[in-house]
C-alpha cells in the first residue's frame, strides 16, 4: 500500500473510524450483533471490531466497539488478535494482538508463537478506557514479518477465561493495495502556447490488486491538461502503469503553476504534484502581477531626462 505520510484507514463507517499514521498492509473490519452476549451488561457486548497490521514496520492497530460504556469495577478482559485460519477457526500460530481490561487504562501487546503461549510481549497504548469505543496501538520490530489472515475478538471474565461474554469473528484480515503516483518531464521551463509531454507513472507495492483506476487533473488558471486515458484496469501487486499526459500553459498562467494529477481506486487515492515554471514574458507589463524575483523579464523604463524615449531593461518580474 502507498506510504501514508497520513494515509487514511477507514475502520468502520458507524462511529468506529481511525486515521492511520503509518502504512497498513492488511486490515479487517466487522460488525457483531448487539444483544448476543451471555451477560446483560452493555459493556460486555461487542458490536464492532477493527484491526490493521503493517508487517513491514511491525505496527498493530486495533479497536473494539461495545454496546455501552463499561462500568467501573465491572470490567472484562479484551483479547483482540490476528492469527492464521485453522479448521476450528482462527487458532493458528503465530498470533499478534492486544490484551486489556475494559475499565482500565493499560494494555499489552503479545506475540504468541505456539500453543504454550511463548513469545515476546510489552506495553501498548490505549485510548477510550471506560468508553464504548476502545483503541489500541503499538509499533515494535518483534511484530514484523508475520503472515496472518484472520482476526478474532473475545470478552471474558477477569481471572476465568472459560467464561466468555461475547466473541466477534473470525473475520478475514485482507491485504490492501498501495497506490503511488509520480510525474516526470516537468523540470524544464514551459513556453506559453506550446504543448509538452509529461508521464504519469502509477505503481502498486501493496498486498492486493487495486480496483479500476480513475485519473483526474486539477484545474488551474491558464493550464490545459489532456490525459491519454482517464480510466485504467486494476493494477496487480507489484504492477506499474504509465500514462502520457499533454500539458500546456497559456499567457494567462502564473509564472508558477501547480500540476496535480490524482489516481483513485476505490477508497485508495494517490496524487502526484509538480510545479510548472512558465518562461517570463518579454512584452511590457506582462506576466504575473504579483512578481517573481527568481525570474527575469524585459520591462520598459522611461528616460526622465528627456534625452531618449526610454529603453528596455532586464530585471525581476
Amino acid at each position: 500500500m502507498h506510504r501514508i505520510i497520513r494515509t487514511a484507514l477507514v475502520m468502520l463507517a458507524a462511529g468506529l473510524v481511525a486515521a492511520s499514521a503509518a502504512r497498513a498492509d492488511f486490515a479487517a473490519t466487522a460488525t457483531d450483533p448487539a444483544g448476543d452476549a451471555t451477560d446483560a451488561s452493555p459493556g460486555r457486548d461487542i458490536t464492532a471490531i477493527a484491526f490493521a497490521y503493517d508487517r513491514r514496520g511491525g505496527r498493530l492497530f486495533g479497536a473494539i466497539q461495545l454496546r455501552g460504556a463499561p462500568q467501573q469495577g465491572e470490567g472484562a478482559l479484551v483479547s483482540l488478535f490476528a492469527g492464521t485460519r485453522t479448521a476450528s477457526g482462527c487458532g493458528g500460530f503465530p498470533a499478534l494482538g492486544f490484551g486489556s481490561v475494559t475499565d482500565e487504562t493499560g494494555a499489552r501487546w503479545l506475540r504468541i508463537d505456539d500453543a504454550s503461549g511463548n513469545g515476546p510481549r510489552g506495553p501498548a497504548s490505549k485510548s477510550g478506557s471506560l468508553s464504548n469505543v476502545q483503541e489500541f496501538e503499538v509499533t515494535d520490530p518483534q511484530l514484523a514479518g508475520r503472515r496472518l489472515d484472520c482476526v478474532v475478538a473475545t470478552l471474558t471474565e477477569l481471572g476465568n477465561a472459560a467464561v466468555v461474554y461475547d466473541q466477534a469473528g473470525p473475520v478475514p484480515l485482507a491485504g490492501l493495495p498501495a497506490l503511488a503516483a509520480r510525474m516526470s518531464g516537468t523540470a524544464h521551463p514551459f513556453t506559453a502556447g506550446r504543448r509538452y509531454r509529461v508521464k504519469l507513472t502509477l505503481t502498486n507495492a501493496g498486498d492486493a490488486p487495486t480496483g479500476r483506476v480513475r485519473l483526474k487533473a486539477a484545474r488551474a488558471r491558464g493550464l490545459t491538461v489532456r490525459l491519454a486515458k482517464r480510466s485504467l484496469p486494476p493494477i496487480p501487486v507489484g504492477g506499474r502503469r504509465t500514462v502520457p499526459v499533454t500539458v500546456s500553459l497559456s499567457r494567462r498562467a502564473r509564472l508558477r503553476t501547480d500540476l496535480v494529477l490524482s489516481a483513485t481506486a476505490g477508497d485508495v487515492v494517490a496524487r502526484a504534484l509538480a510545479t510548472l515554471h512558465l518562461n517570463g514574458p518579454s512584452r511590457p507589463g506582462g506576466g504575473d502581477r504579483r512578481g517573481d524575483p527568481t525570474q527575469l523579464c524585459n520591462r520598459w523604463q522611461p528616460d526622465l531626462s528627456g534625452q531618449t524615449g526610454g529603453s528596455l531593461v532586464l530585471g525581476p518580474c
